[in-house]
């Protein structure tokens, strides 16, 4: 009946953990969505500015042919803007990336996490019999649960499960 509830709550504990992940992992989809939604419309965007660029090169190309020294200025001058333009751009692309990797990290260090204490969860050694026989022995003899837990390097509580299954508590 202890063992059983022993793997009941495992089983309970494992299904949490899962529910846990799983509902991270729609979080963590929802933020990718909408970043890849905002860099869309980034891209949109830069395509229209593209576009815009390519235009008014045209039109300085144009100039140029009938008049040199103001398509230099106008050259001078769609650089100076392009600049302008591609900064804020580029720092909002290198913003969310930060954020996406941080965040990226920050999931990945909770799933290691997880993982290790899932890794670190045991059974009690009590439950394999080997030192059932010796606390029970002890028990007889007189020791306290605390002088039995201490000699045998059991907890108390496994100690006092111990005599709990054998029915002498």
């Amino acid at each position: 009946m202890g063992i059983e509830l022993v793997i009941i709550a495992l089983a309970v504990l494992i299904l949490g953990l899962t529910y846990y992940s799983v509902n991270k992992e729609n979080e963590v989809n929802t933020k990718l969505r909408a970043i890849a939604h905002a860099v869309e419309e980034l891209h949109r965007e830069v395509y229209k500015l593209d576009k815009r660029v390519t235009q008014e090169l045209e039109i300085i190309t144009s100039l140029q042919e009938t008049l040199p020294e103001t398509a230099r200025i106008t050259n001078a001058k769609v650089d100076q803007d392009m600049s302008e333009m591609s900064v804020p751009i580029m720092e909002a692309l290198g913003h969310i990336e930060g954020t996406f990797t941080a965040y990226k990290e920050k999931t990945e260090n909770r799933l290691r996490y997880l993982e290790e204490r899932i890794r670190n969860l045991s059974l009690p050694t009590s439950i394999s019999g080997m030192d059932d026989e010796k606390v029970i022995s002890r028990y007889n003899q007189g020791m306290e649960v605390d002088v039995i837990a201490k000699e045998l390097r059991l907890s108390k509580p496994e100690v006092e499960f111990v005599l709990k299954i054998n029915q002498l508590r």
